[in-house]
């Protein structure tokens, strides 16, 4: 009985140590990292005053306009952009001036403006800009 016992539990260490070795084998294969090829740069910047920017670049990554909109009726009015992003909605009464002040993305060219279920775009000429339904 004695030596049935031994051998079971050295058994079952061999199972225990195999599985452990498999294990460990499997762990240390999976971590192994492929070569990284690094794209070398053709030249070196140290500061940013290195750098080629045209003296034309807008660093700017905002843009502020005042938009003034008159309508002949009382409504609200949406003015988002050409994918949808409502800037500002504002009610506005009927033969009276509405200026409203954006703050918009630098890269946004157009302007949508939805009044009474129409739908007009607006190109982006300046800061102070006029519309009249």
């Amino acid at each position: 009985m004695l030596k049935m016992i031994q051998k079971f539990k050295i058994n079952d260490m061999k199972k225990i140590i195999g599985l452990l070795i498999i294990g460990l084998t499997v762990g240390m294969v999976s971590c192994q990292k492929g070569a990284i090829s690094s794209i070398a740069p053709t030249t070196k910047t140290s500061s940013m005053d290195q750098l080629n920017v045209p003296s034309t670049f807008n660093w700017k990554t905002t843009q502020a306009i005042n938009l003034t909109i008159t309508a002949g009726d009382n409504n609200l009015v949406n003015v988002s952009s050409s994918k949808g992003v409502s800037y500002q909605k504002a009610f506005l009464q009927a033969n009276k001036a509405y200026t409203m002040k954006l703050v918009i993305p630098a890269y946004e060219k157009t302007l949508t403006l939805n009044f009474m279920g129409k739908s007009v775009t607006l190109n982006i000429t300046s800061d102070n800009m006029n519309y009249q339904f």
